[in-house]
């Protein structure tokens, strides 16, 4: 784990910006610290910077539908990127798989007015900051149990650690670094594109084995000499 300001002052060595010894300046820290935070930003709106798959339980009261986020009936500390997989936890203990539907499969759903002991399907509408979550059947009682993807937070100051799963760090610091290199106006360094390139692929590969999904093939390089 490393600090905030730590990880902008390395990303900036590596371009050449500043030297090893050098101490980077407190606008560039807090230039630096607003362009991480549009990278982690893209990186989780393409699901590539998870800290995992979160379980937890919402109650449940025979509505049709509860707002869903921070703050609201169904209260998440942070909105989720996406919601993985649901079940329902009858008061009985008993807990049955509930189908996370597309917009399609929920409109499909011809009678959303039923009651019964288990949710079969739920719809997200993914709403932001607050969504609405629809169930159906309504269960008047018992928990529904959402497992979902939660991403890297953002940090609000240069001294906050940033705490990434296994294997993000550097990938972190090199992408950065490619990042820097427009709006520092510096050259390019030799490999860094590969690199970089190499870093966000070990970083879908991660991300890939947290969500369940194939794990992305590396694009195909054209030899040299090759025709565009």
């Amino acid at each position: 784990m490393s600090l905030i300001s730590d990880i902008i002052s390395d990303a900036l060595y590596y371009i050449g910006a500043y030297g090893a010894q050098e101490p980077v300046s407190s606008d560039d820290l807090a230039f630096g610290q607003r362009i991480v935070g549009r990278l982690l930003d893209s990186w989780s709106a393409r699901k590539l910077s998870p800290l995992g798959i979160l379980r937890a339980p919402y109650t449940l009261s025979g509505a049709a539908s509860y707002t869903y986020g921070p703050t609201t009936t169904w209260a998440a500390t942070t909105r989720p990127m996406k919601i993985k997989a649901a079940s329902v936890l009858a008061a009985n203990g008993v807990e049955k798989e509930c189908h996370v539907c597309t917009a399609e499969e929920w409109a499909a759903v011809p009678d959303k007015t039923r009651t019964g002991i288990y949710a079969e399907a739920l719809y997200w509408d993914a709403g932001f900051p607050t969504g609405i979550i629809y169930v159906s059947p309504m269960p008047g009682a018992g928990s529904c149990v959402l497992y979902t993807y939660e991403a890297i937070g953002q940090t609000t100051g240069l001294s906050d650690t940033v705490s990434l799963p296994p294997g993000y760090e550097r990938p972190l610091v090199l992408a950065f670094a490619l990042e820097l290199c427009i709006p520092f106006q510096r050259p390019i360094p030799d490999g860094l594109p590969q690199l970089a390139q190499e870093a966000e692929m070990t970083i879908a590969s991660l991300s890939a084995e947290i969500l369940g999904t194939p794990v992305p093939q590396p694009p195909q390089q054209q030899p040299q000499g090759a025709k565009q």
